[in-house]
């Protein structure tokens, strides 16, 4: 199965020819005045194929949902990876990709992003929306 290398929430990400470029990377809370609200955010996923493993497509699935199991966001791609014969004896392929969304935050309380290959659960990233004092600046 393809692995997980890493993953990471932030302000703004942009993926390019294996190149991540980050903008406030390690978000895991949200500070607001009132709910419901939003926040654009960026993740940040790499992923490692084996030889084997590419050439074929596989399945993934982000999945943002509240503290019940509520779905705030769905989105799923197909990727199927081309082995790099440059890679040298021993290596796996490298494949980051960049999502950039506009997340609905309906509640204060806990978030969970859950990402998923090929219906295999991998990562769970933890997000929280919490109360932002009234005398606190913006």
């Amino acid at each position: 199965m393809p692995e997980l290398d890493y993953a990471l929430l932030c302000d703004y990400v942009r993926a390019e020819r294996g190149i991540a470029h980050v903008i406030a990377a390690g978000v895991d809370t949200v500070y607001a005045r009132e709910v419901p609200t939003g926040r654009n955010l960026g993740l940040l996923v790499a992923f490692r194929f084996t030889r084997n493993e590419c050439g074929r497509p596989h399945r993934i699935e982000i999945i943002l949902q509240d503290i019940d199991g509520e779905r705030m966001v769905e989105t799923q791609t197909v990727v199927e990876p081309e082995w790099d014969d440059d890679l040298p004896a021993g290596w796996s392929l490298s494949a980051n990709m960049g999502l950039n969304i506009g997340v609905p935050l309906p509640r204060f309380g806990q978030y969970a992003l859950e990402i998923l290959i090929n219906d295999n659960h991998v990562k769970t990233i933890n997000l929280r929306v919490v109360r932002r004092p009234a005398d606190e600046p913006a």
